[in-house]
């Protein structure tokens, strides 16, 4: 009976042990499937909040189509604001024209609209060819449009995306101290012209092309001249040329430099003095302003313009075909020889350039010959030539904007300003740029 008594004892506690075995196991395993549900939970809430539809992506995407969506009705209302203000065009002087991209714009007599893919929308800029008859795909580079029409391309200062206003604040330069003593020499009566041409019309047209020789395109590959040509039109005042040597908005001529700021504003107001449906104005501070903040709001960096201007530190490795004259830079970067303006026609290589291992050659490029220097269809806006405005400091001389071939863009961007003196004006890297207002 003890014997009998003491094994069930030991069943019992082998019993006992066996279930403390069991309760042990169950409890790794309850830890194990524990731990396992919590990696797939935390692997699913990483993916739902990571992932490439997670909830960061989807919040991403959802912010940028509240943005998109948020430009789009600015254009829309832009779009609206230029239908209604068409209503009120002198249609006398301007025809209506609806661009690829729906927006309306007004087209001046004796200009027409391009066809050409690529200029006939607001986003890449929507160009304007003197003359009546169409400039389509098919007759563009037949018809030698580029090279033997003036151009100009519309800037929609509508109110709404962009507005039509001198900005002394986001281009200033530190270290310009004097900068908000520039002010343009127009009177009130001048100023309030195109303010409310701008208004009605909404917008403005700029030269396509930096100022240019008519007839220079025609000089052959073994010219080399120096400037009688160049120089001989350059610093006469209006009055003294004629009106077929007036400077062109084209493609392919010697920039228009070697010329004082005053002549530089009596050419461009002469260049389409007799028309009836614009009035032709050098370029001023408040449409370069509004021009670098078109850009600015389309991703073109108006403050480091290296990328797409003609600057000693274009380094871009292109090769460009057209007229061009070449310049020497002085080791350590300054000053370039000003050797008036030797130009020849043929192909010129940008290859790096080493600024500190001695001379440099550095290219004065013809009016828009490469496409590399172009943003909404305006050619060398950044660098080439150094361009007048109406702009000037009584105390240091005649603004001038964009950079030069002779410098580089990061440092004298497309935004720059800067000043001409008396002693400095009529040089090689001064050129200038007109614009049109509708009248």
């Amino acid at each position: 009976m003890r014997k009998r008594r003491e094994n069930l004892r030991e069943n019992f506690k082998m019993l006992e042990e066996n279930q403390e075995t069991t309760n042990r196991g169950i409890t790794l395993i309850a830890l194990v499937v524990t731990i396992v549900v919590l990696l797939i939970l935390a692997s699913v809430s990483i993916t739902v909040v990571f992932g490439d539809n997670g909830i960061l992506q989807l919040a991403k995407e959802a912010g940028e189509k509240t943005n998109e969506a948020v430009q789009n009705d600015k254009e829309n209302i832009g779009n609206a604001t230029n239908y209604i203000k068409s209503l009120s065009w002198d249609t006398t002087k301007v025809t209506a024209v609806t661009t690829k991209d729906g927006a309306i714009v007004p087209v001046p007599k004796g200009f027409v609209g391009s066809e050409v893919d690529g200029e006939n929308t607001i986003k890449d800029g929507f160009v304007i060819y003197e003359g009546d008859s169409a400039v389509t795909n098919e007759n563009v580079d037949t018809s030698k449009a580029r090279e033997e029409r003036n151009q100009f391309v519309w800037v929609p200062a509508d109110g709404v995306n962009l507005e039509y206003k001198q900005d002394k604040e986001t281009w200033k330069e530190e270290e310009s101290d004097d900068y908000n003593d520039y002010n343009d020499w127009w009177d009130e009566e001048e100023i309030d012209f195109r303010k409310e041409s701008v208004k009605k019309y909404g917008g403005f047209y700029v030269a396509r092309y930096e100022a240019g020789v008519p007839g220079s395109i025609e000089y052959g590959e073994e010219t080399n001249y120096k400037g009688e040509s160049n120089l001989a039109n350059r610093n006469k005042s209006a009055d003294q040329v004629t009106k077929e040597n007036l400077p062109a908005s084209r493609k392919g001529l010697q920039a228009w430099n070697y010329v004082s700021p005053t002549n530089a504003k009596d050419l461009s107001e002469n260049m389409y003095a007799d028309s009836t449906s614009v009035t032709s104005r050098l370029i001023d501070s408040y449409a370069w302003d509004t021009i670098c903040r078109w850009f600015s709001n389309s991703g073109i960096n108006v403050t480091d313009s290296t990328s797409w201007g003609n600057y000693t530190d274009a380094d871009s490795g292109e090769n460009v075909n057209g007229l061009y004259s070449k310049h020497e830079l002085a080791k350590g970067g300054w000053p370039p020889t000003d050797n008036d303006g030797n130009y020849g026609r043929g192909k010129v290589s940008f290859e790096a350039r080493d600024r500190t291992a001695g001379k440099i050659d550095i290219y004065e490029l013809a009016t828009g010959i490469s496409e590399r220097n172009k943003a909404k269809n305006i050619y060398d806006f950044a660098g080439n030539m150094w361009e007048y405005t109406t702009e000037v400091s009584e105390n240091t001389g005649f603004v001038v904007r964009g950079g030069s071939f002779t410098g580089p863009g990061g440092l004298i961007p497309a935004s720059f300003r800067d000043y001409a003196t008396i002693e400095e004006v009529g040089k090689s890297r001064w050129g200038f740029r007109a614009v049109l207002y509708l009248k």
